[in-house]
């Protein structure tokens, strides 16, 4: 007796032959989403803020994602093997676009230990690492470069293979060898909003093991209902990439929706996000 129930087996077209050769099963755990958010009352809560170095919209989805992800840390776990390990710290990663020899090349920077961190302190800690990566002398960037740039395509992707084995897998620092202990973090954040680009669903890489990836638009005037007018805000919107294996639909609905509260109300929050000061009113779920 057949599994499946079928009739006649279909003629397949061209294009359908072509199709199923290409793809195999799914495999794939991305599981996405997007909020699209008025924005105005985020800068100008941002420009309010007095610091040598001006927190950016980076800095204030950085900071409200670690602490959504310190809320609720269910999330913040990094997959070794079969099994899910929470993690000791909230890390952030932040990608930069650089330009080197009329090329532009993708990488970035983690903030570390995020927990009790405020706008002011992630910008300067932001503008440190960016320039050491502009400058050339992160010394654990350098060495992934000069690997990638030394060992040919077809050997890159088996030994970046062996390289998550060992780090994540068995859990063991590759510090001596040059390799910087879980460069990519908790979460990583895309700003693709300069580049013009008003949404886009960032892929989930296997050599991260990130639960989120996050994603920040370039701010555009939207329709918007308010009570029951609809007028014309800026919105912005910020997408998320959830990793399924890490995590269902409950807990992607938890952080979404204290996100969206921390994003549209900063005086509310503005204890956390300048730790020492105090909030407008009393925080409540």
């Amino acid at each position: 007796m057949p599994n499946v129930p079928t009739t006649e087996q279909q003629i397949l077209t061209s294009y359908r032959k072509i199709s199923i050769a290409t793809w195999s099963h799914p495999r794939d755990p991305s599981t996405y989403s997007w909020l699209e958010l008025p924005v105005e009352e985020a800068e100008a809560f941002l420009k309010t803020i007095k610091a040598d170095v001006r927190p950016s919209l980076t800095h204030y989805v950085a900071l409200i994602v670690a602490n959504c992800l310190d809320t609720y840390p269910q999330l913040n776990h990094v997959l070794r093997g079969r099994n899910l390990h929470r993690r000791a710290s909230t890390d952030v990663f932040i990608t930069t676009l650089l330009k080197k020899k009329g090329s532009l090349d993708l990488s970035g920077f983690v903030l570390k230990n995020m927990t009790g961190k405020g706008l002011p302190e992630l910008a300067s800690e932001s503008k440190r690492l960016t320039e050491v990566l502009k400058d050339g002398t992160d010394k654990g960037m350098q060495q992934v470069q000069q690997v990638a740039m030394r060992v040919p395509g077809w050997l890159f992707g088996p030994l970046m293979r062996i390289q998550m084995f060992f780090q994540y897998t068995l859990n063991l620092s590759l510090e001596a060898m040059g390799i910087p202990d879980d460069r990519f973090g908790s979460v990583m954040i895309s700003n693709f909003g300069p580049l013009g680009i008003e949404n886009a669903l960032v892929p989930l890489s296997p050599y991260c093991r990130c639960p989120v990836i996050m994603g920040i638009g370039a701010p555009k005037k939207k329709a918007v209902v308010v009570g029951d007018e609809v007028v014309i805000r800026k919105c912005v919107t910020i997408s998320f990439t959830f990793d399924h294996r890490y995590a269902d639909g409950a807990h992607g609905a938890v952080l979404l929706h204290r996100f969206e509260k921390m994003f549209l109300n900063p005086e509310q929050y503005r204890n956390i996000f300048l730790p020492g000061t105090t909030s407008d009113t009393t925080e409540t779920e």
